[in-house]
């Protein structure tokens, strides 16, 4: 695939930016100017409008509840550059005609799967009604993590049109650990001038040791099943959703839902379980098997790992991710951040590291 279209990486730390954004406060003159936009792009699609409503109005995402004589719709605008938007409308629109449980798209009047306002793009799609999963109830977590596998089964076979650039993260993990290591050790000099700050004395304190932590994990993954997973990946690649959890999941009528699909890219599967099953266990500050193992066999009831490819998925996760972020959100975002947070996520890393070495000598 990869001599067909331009291939390209998507910028993580943009994502992260964006999809953590806070709402700002509107005005009433900025409410009547979105609703006056909304009227001006609703226009594109054939149907009677009876309201709008706007549910969602951030610096990037807009989100509008359409009501129509056929039922809601849901106006939203791209929160992405065009390219990197055309290929995730386009993945959403092979989902959804193959009957994956993602909302369908609805082509405007002209037959084409977006509306262009200015460098934005406009998509119209199916309401969705159903309620959102709470993971700390285990019924919950089983159903979202079957919804995940069905995600990455259902992808299989997305291939973007001619002109279309490829958005993928096969093979570009090393690429990953490298960047954070790189960011860690640049942001010491952060911290060495700001040597009265609690934080700052304990980031100096314990950084160097997860810095070459991460390197060390490099290692094992360039050692591991990862390249030969990801040859084979790159002959019939599954989509990673980047962003799957809670917010962008709903239940409905006994079938799990998936939206938001904005930074959807080629990846292995277990992309997406390591970012649902770290922040999991980063939230509570204690590695629990009950709960890894719940998650997991919720996925595999549905898409079966291999040992080798689990090896993979463990020795990723030994990365040390929560204690990077919690780390730029002081120096990348500029965020205060208090020392005992940093102190809190280096446990974790430390207890987590234990349990999955522990969690590999079994597999």
């Amino acid at each position: 695939m990869s001599n067909q279209h331009d291939e390209l990486d998507q910028n993580e730390d943009l994502e992260n930016d964006i999809d953590g954004e806070e709402q700002p406060e509107l005005t009433p003159e900025m409410l009547e100017s979105l609703q006056l936009l909304a009227e001006k792009l609703i226009v594109n699609w054939d149907f009677e409008v009876q309201s709008i409503e706007l549910i969602q109005g951030g610096q990037m995402a807009l989100v509008w509840k359409i009501m129509t004589e056929n039922g809601p719709r849901c106006l939203k605008r791209m929160n992405r550059p065009e390219k990197k938007s055309l290929f995730s409308i386009h993945a959403q629109d092979y989902l959804a005609k193959k009957g994956a449980k993602v909302p369908g798209i609805i082509p405007t009047k002209q037959g084409s799967l977006y509306a262009k306002q200015g460098p934005f793009l406009f998509v119209l799609y199916d309401w969705i009604e159903g309620r959102q999963f709470d993971i700390t109830v285990p019924e919950d977590m089983e159903w979202i993590m079957k919804g995940l596998a069905h995600y990455h089964l259902d992808s299989v076979g997305y291939k973007p049109l001619s002109g279309i650039p490829i958005f993928t993260k096969l093979g570009r993990w090393p690429n990953h650990y490298v960047k954070r290591c790189q960011q860690m050790q640049s942001w010491k000099l952060l911290a060495e001038k700001t040597p009265e700050d609690p934080f700052s004395v304990e980031y100096l304190k314990e950084i160097d040791y997860f810095i070459e932590f991460g390197k060390e994990v490099l290692g094992k993954l360039q050692e591991s099943h990862y390249p030969e997973w990801v040859a084979q990946c790159k002959e019939s690649p599954n989509l990673c959703h980047q962003d799957y959890g809670t917010g962008n999941t709903l239940l409905s009528n006994d079938e799990v839902w998936v939206i938001d699909l904005d930074t959807t890219t080629f990846d292995l599967p277990i992309r997406d379980l390591r970012k649902m099953i770290i922040p999991t266990m980063g939230d509570t500050g204690v590695w629990n098997d009950e709960v890894i193992n719940h998650m997991l066999k919720g996925y595999e009831s549905v898409n079966p790992l291999t040992p080798e490819q689990k090896k993979v998925m463990m020795i990723d996760m030994l990365f040390p991710y929560e204690l990077h972020e919690v780390v730029r959100e002081k120096y990348g975002k500029k965020n205060d951040v208090l020392a005992e947070e940093f102190t809190v996520a280096v446990e974790f890393e430390r207890s987590k590291v234990k349990e999955i070495n522990r969690i590999l000598s079994e597999l």
